[in-house]
């Protein structure tokens, strides 16, 4: 019995000898070198805005160019995205160009400034996913708010007649308007349009005997509101 019991461990011993061996084999396989990730690209170079003639009276506009990201040479595959927004968040351009330059870009200079961004994208050379550098900000023009400022008045004009007239207060910007919206006693009475050069002028009838208040709201290209009142006495 003591013999068939040596065997016995014998010839555990070589069969976990030989498994050893193959993890160590399994070991030396996994230690071979991998390629390392690539790294995402940097940030655009020199991203310059120059402006651009043309859009009519309210237009701005302007041309892109940049340099390409530091490192992205020697063949490696690189296009650019590029989006601008106005102040109020619209996106009036976006695209994914392989030039270093885009535009002509336009917009309203009531709506400035104006918002580039550029981020390049690379593509993985070992088939992974495309690699996307850091957005790169800039702005072109200035915030010119283009106020829409008028003024009331009012008379009575007949038997529960009032002629109301709106005029256009300084700063006067011809090629400014927007919608307005005249209340009277809160009560919606004439809606259109108020700016450009000229004021305008309205007849309201059918009005009670009595005071009445007059309200008129425009509303800017920004978005930004202006009030003026006035009241009118009914006989």
């Amino acid at each position: 019995m003591s013999g068939v019991h040596s065997r016995s461990i014998r010839t555990v011993g070589v069969g976990l000898a030989a498994v050893a061996a193959l993890l160590a084999g399994g070991a030396a396989v996994s230690a071979t070198p991998r390629i390392d990730a690539p790294e995402p690209p940097g940030p655009v170079r020199d991203l310059v805005l120059a402006p651009v003639e043309g859009g009519g009276a309210r237009g701005t506009g302007f041309e892109a160019s940049w340099t390409e990201p530091a490192g992205t040479g020697g063949g490696i595959r690189t296009h650019y995205v590029v989006e601008t927004h106005d102040a109020t968040g619209t996106r009036l351009h976006s695209a994914a160009t392989g030039a270093t330059t885009a535009g002509p870009v336009r917009g309203d200079r009531c709506l400035g400034p104006l918002t580039f961004s550029v981020r390049a994208v690379t593509q993985d050379p070992h088939g992974g996913a495309p690699l996307t550098g850091p957005t790169v900000l800039t702005e072109f023009g200035k915030a010119d708010p283009c106020p829409i400022h008028m003024s009331l008045s009012a008379e009575q004009t007949g038997p529960g007649a009032v002629r109301v007239d709106a005029a256009r207060e300084q700063p006067v910007d011809p090629y400014v308007a927007g919608p307005c919206e005249l209340t009277v006693d809160g009560a919606p009475a004439w809606s259109g349009t108020c700016g450009g050069a000229t004021g305008w002028s309205t007849t309201l009838d059918g009005l009670a005997p009595g005071t009445h208040g007059l309200v008129l709201t425009t509303v800017s290209p920004r978005g930004e509101q202006h009030v003026a009142r006035t009241s009118a006495t009914v006989t």
